[in-house]
């Protein structure tokens, strides 16, 4: 009889050992070892990355630096107020015409109450007057278009001078674009 009892307490002591003991110990075993798998996922993606920026880096470094320097030109990655009202000074002063009355404004998309995901680029409203005939000023904007900046005209009106109906007061409005 003492045997069965004997055995009893030995299955009884086991199943206790087994819970307070066994059980807790695998199952954090098992947590670390799910742990370490995505700690080893994560070293995976991040060598892929490291791969991917080698890459890139590697194509960057393929521009030269006059086709950099046109990139930068184009989308800059600053609003660089100052260099485009030069740029457009430029442009107009080789026509003989001078640019005033300079106005700028950062411009956001209006949202009708959605919240959209922020763009990457930004944009800016550039409003300025200048005076001078329709030939200078049809040159001024081809040389405007074919210049490396991106720029769009966004409003243009225009007053022939009541002196001298051969000069024409322009009013422009372009839009213009960085990277944020």
């Amino acid at each position: 009889m003492s045997r069965p009892i004997f055995s009893t307490i030995l299955i009884v002591l086991a199943v206790v050992v087994f819970f307070s003991f066994v059980n807790p110990t695998y199952e954090e075993v098992r947590a670390l070892s799910e742990e370490s798998a995505q700690f080893d996922n994560a070293l995976n993606r991040s060598k892929e990355l490291q791969s991917v920026r080698d890459e890139l880096l590697s194509r960057y470094n393929t521009f030269s630096n006059e086709n950099l320097d046109r990139i930068e030109k184009l989308l800059p990655d600053n609003l660089d107020n100052v260099r485009l009202i030069l740029d457009l000074d430029g442009i107009a002063s080789k026509y003989g015409m001078l640019i005033k009355n300079v106005s700028i404004a950062d411009k956001e998309e209006e949202t009708s109450g959605v919240v959209l995901p922020q763009s990457p680029v930004g944009k800016m409203e550039l409003s300025f007057a200048m005076t001078g005939s329709y030939s200078e000023f049809k040159k001024f904007m081809s040389d405007l278009e074919q210049s490396l900046r991106i720029v769009d005209l966004k409003r243009l009106s225009f007053k022939p001078q009541e002196q001298n109906e051969d000069i024409i007061n322009f009013e422009v409005s372009v839009r213009t674009y960085w990277l944020k």
